[in-house]
């Protein structure tokens, strides 16, 4: 599934914020004297360049008392926070702005592609497509295991939500797996479900819902969390947001399909449990348990209804339209 992980710092035991000798520096009369004082993170960098009399002055300025009040923050934490401060929807312009240029592109140049290229080879052999996509996959889940390609990975393979290195990265996240059990059971679904679909959609119509999925369910992962207040100092990847909304897609166009989890069967069909992943992945997003992204689960879920609605709706024009024809 879609997993979260909580990133751990190379460097443990630094503080980015205050400087350590600056800490060491004080002594119980000074922190009694004052409620607040500010220190300079890069302090020691430039006592290293500076002169004698120069130091004083810098040793002088770091004892002097911030007339402020108790709760206050100092000046370090406030430009560190108007950064990483998880309600700034500032953030989310550039992924916003990548998601609907994505999007727009996809759905306009994927049908030259598979018209004018190459890639129209996989029209005849729609379960090409599929293993390709698995293929791509396993791929990415061999090079998080190459050291040589680890500066690809980290800046493009894994959504780091407080801190996205690039626009592109909502769209790799969604191929980026680092561990088997994760990339088997997303793979192991995606064919399941992706295997009837892909011959009733087309290539085209499959490769648009799948790619604009992938893109708009890491969207999701960024917007939701932002939305209810939650913490993004995580970091997310995995195919799930994608296969959620294959799996929406066919569930809703084929809603008594029957389906089973693990070869038991599953009463009501696919849309019974697709209705019931949605509300556990709801449920996941506000009560925020486990590792699992579900903001990504249910933005993906999403795309599929939306999807599985307008491929239906078109599906029954072309049926309406070849029974005016046979009726003449």
């Amino acid at each position: 599934m879609f997993q979260t992980l909580r990133l751990l710092k190379p460097s443990l035991g630094r503080n980015f914020l205050f400087s350590n000798n600056s800490l060491l520096s004080l002594t119980f009369k000074n922190i009694r004297q004052t409620k607040n004082v500010s220190f300079n993170s890069n302090v020691q960098i430039l006592q290293s360049s500076m002169n004698p009399w120069q130091k004083n002055f810098i040793k002088q300025f770091m004892n002097q008392q911030v007339k402020q009040s108790p709760l206050s923050r100092s000046p370090t934490w406030k430009s560190y926070n108007s950064y990483y401060n998880r309600s700034n929807w500032d953030k989310l312009k550039k992924p916003l702005l990548f998601t609907v240029a994505f999007c727009v592109g996809t759905t306009f140049l994927t049908p030259y592609l598979f018209n004018h290229t190459p890639l129209s080879v996989l029209k005849q052999n729609p379960q090409a497509l599929i293993w390709g996509i698995i293929a791509l996959n396993g791929a990415v889940f061999l090079m998080w295991r190459v050291p040589q390609f680890q500066r690809f990975t980290m800046r493009y393979a894994i959504l780091l939500k407080d801190n996205i290195q690039s626009p592109w990265t909502l769209l790799w996240s969604a191929f980026s797996h680092q561990s088997f059990a994760h990339i088997f059971i997303n793979m192991l679904c995606f064919q399941s479900f992706a295997a009837s679909l892909v011959g009733i959609l087309g290539v085209t119509n499959f490769t648009i819902m799948y790619l604009n999925a992938a893109v708009l369910s890491s969207f999701a992962s960024l917007a939701i969390p932002m939305f209810l207040g939650s913490s993004l100092s995580v970091a997310s990847l995995g195919a799930s947001g994608a296969i959620f909304a294959v799996f929406g897609c066919f569930s809703f166009m084929f809603p008594a399909s029957p389906v089973g989890i693990f070869f038991i069967p599953v009463p009501g069909g696919a849309w019974m449990l697709f209705l019931g992943t949605m509300v556990w992945n709801a449920a996941g997003c506000v009560l925020r348990w486990g590792t699992f992204d579900y903001a990504a689960h249910l933005g993906g879920s999403l795309v599929g209804i939306a999807y599985g609605y307008y491929y239906n709706k078109k599906r029954r024009e072309q049926i309406r339209r070849r029974r005016l024809v046979l009726d003449f």
